[in-house]
């Protein structure tokens, strides 16, 4: 089997076998498309197009490939159509024109949000990715309805016009090295938890004392050479840090 599809939900879960009681491991976002590689049991096995994520979909939300031309900057936006709305992430894939037609619907994105573009592209990182505090963790997640650590920086760079893979163990082989002593804004930070040595968290700088990540909820909080410190406590152990722009 080999065909393409296109997500034309705000988010599809992607999920580790095929079967809706299985583990969510990330998720597509409105306007991406992938590679359809198998069909069982009411599921799709798929790989996205745009991080070469494989795992299991629903049959049902499948939708015939489209290519959008603009990628959303914001947080979210709203379609709205008839009696419809449809909310629509960062980094998805968008019409420039603003008109999305779904199941007969007619949806207008409403895009009246001020833009940045004319600032120096690590200040408009760090105002996307601060525009997400608050917005709730979740494991696979890749949008303000729920995002895990990855997740969040992968799309807040990708609506910056930066791919990043999905996973933390990935990430932490883009970009090149930085020396904590040279690390500055928009700079990308690596973790472990307390008892291990194994990469399992990421963050993006804000300055030398302050990143925003995704743990709980996505968050600014105090940094130090040694790691992330929360209520006083250090909860993550530093191992690297990595500049992509």
């Amino acid at each position: 089997m080999s065909k393409k599809g296109t997500c034309l939900q705000s988010f599809i879960p992607i999920r580790s076998a095929e079967s809706p009681a299985s583990e969510m491991v990330s998720s597509l976002i409105f306007g991406e498309s992938y590679t359809v590689l198998d069909s069982e049991k009411g599921f799709l096995k798929i790989v996205c197009d745009f991080d070469a994520y494989e795992g299991w979909i629903s049959e049902n939300t499948y939708y015939e490939y489209t290519v959008y031309d603009s990628i959303n900057e914001f947080a979210f936006l709203e379609a709205k159509g008839d009696h419809h709305i449809l909310f629509i992430p960062c980094g998805a894939h968008i019409p420039s024109e603003g008109n999305i037609l779904i199941d007969g619907v007619s949806f207008s994105i409403d895009r009246k949000l001020k833009t940045y573009h004319h600032l120096p592209i690590s200040i408009r990182i760090q105002k996307l990715a601060t525009s997400f505090v608050n917005m709730p963790y979740l494991w696979g997640g890749r949008s303000f309805m729920g995002i895990d650590c990855s997740g969040f920086v992968q799309v807040v760079f990708k609506a910056s016009g930066f791919n990043l893979p999905r996973d933390t163990s990935k990430q932490i082989e883009s970009g090149t090295s930085v020396n904590i002593n040279e690390a500055k804004a928009c700079d990308l930070v690596f973790f472990s938890n307390l008892d291990s040595e194994k990469v399992s968290h990421v963050g993006l700088l804000l300055d030398k004392s302050k990143i925003v990540h995704s743990s709980g909820k996505v968050r600014i909080d105090n940094f130090t050479p040694e790691g992330i410190i929360q209520d006083g406590k250090l909860i993550y152990n530093t191992i690297s840090i990595r500049r992509i722009l």
